[in-house]
């Protein structure tokens, strides 16, 4: 498998995809869950952002920006992670398919033809050496079964309902428990922590610089931290659009690689014409 790519920063944005405000005091918490959860799968978005890990232990600090693109396909959703820069990784990618029952199945490429499908091992692997693993960006837990309310909490200044999600007992996966703080007046998560099988806390993310947009809220930064680790990683979003549609071929192995020819030849170009390796914008 291509170490390289499982070795390196780490890209994740389906934490990060816009919410619909609601009277969610008014909603159960099965209603609660259920409006965030079909809202991100149904998101057709494409966005740009910085993704950063540093450890404040050895000062080492590393930078990845990308593009994420999401569409929505009946009972499935798609999701394509691509980077931009720095260009000695420009097309790396990561693309994936989830359906409404939990089947993932996807690839990662790394130009200019290597080509790895996802596996169990890979799924529960670190992703890009970062805090995340390649199961973060894949499952769903918004569709977990039966999630239960324990209580109200002020998160970030906002009064927080926090509910507590278990995986089917089928459900194969690194975690046994994510713990959700979500925003009664944004309909928005703010706080999730994610437990490992045997109970411990395994991450905690962050969700911070809220903004509103036609009536819906993003978290524009999203910090992954681990307990008893000195490193985080931060994915900040630039630019986030939803659209009308995304084309089906763009998700494909050849449209990925396509992407990838052309942003190749561009960064080519640009060093040909003294632009340099700078980051894309």
């Amino acid at each position: 498998m291509p170490t390289r790519w499982l070795e390196r920063g780490a890209l994740a944005l389906a934490l990060v995809l816009p919410l619909a405000p609601s009277q969610a005091s008014e909603m159960t918490v099965s209603e609660l869950v259920s409006r965030i959860g079909a809202l991100q799968r149904n998101e057709n978005v494409v966005v740009r952002a910085r993704l950063v890990v540093a450890d404040s232990r050895s000062a080492q600090r590393s930078s990845v920006q990308f593009q994420m693109k999401g569409r929505r396909d009946g009972a499935t959703t798609w999701r394509l992670y691509q980077i931009l820069w720095p260009t000695a990784r420009l097309g790396q990618a990561l693309c994936f398919s989830r359906t409404d029952t939990g089947v993932v199945s996807g690839f990662l490429f790394e130009p200019p033809d290597q080509v790895t499908p996802l596996t169990p091992a890979l799924l529960a692997g670190p992703f890009l050496d970062s805090d995340l693993s390649v199961e973060d960006l894949t499952e769903d837990f918004w569709q977990w079964p039966a999630p239960t309310l324990d209580g109200t909490a002020v998160e970030s200044g906002e009064l927080c309902a926090v509910v507590d999600l278990r995986p089917p007992a089928e459900r194969a996966g690194s975690y046994g428990r994510v713990r959700a703080w979500i925003s009664l007046a944004k309909t928005l998560q703010l706080r999730v922590e994610k437990f490992d099988r045997e109970g411990r806390l395994a991450k905690r993310f962050v969700f911070s610089k809220l903004a509103e947009r036609d009536g819906l809220w993003a978290p524009r930064v999203t910090e992954v931290q681990v307990p008893g680790t000195s490193r985080k990683t931060t994915i900040e979003i630039s630019r986030g659009d939803r659209v009308a549609d995304l084309p089906p071929a763009e998700f494909t192995l050849e449209g990925v690689q396509q992407f990838a020819a052309r942003a190749a030849q561009e960064a080519a170009e640009a060093a040909a014409a003294g632009r340099g390796n700078s980051p894309r914008r």
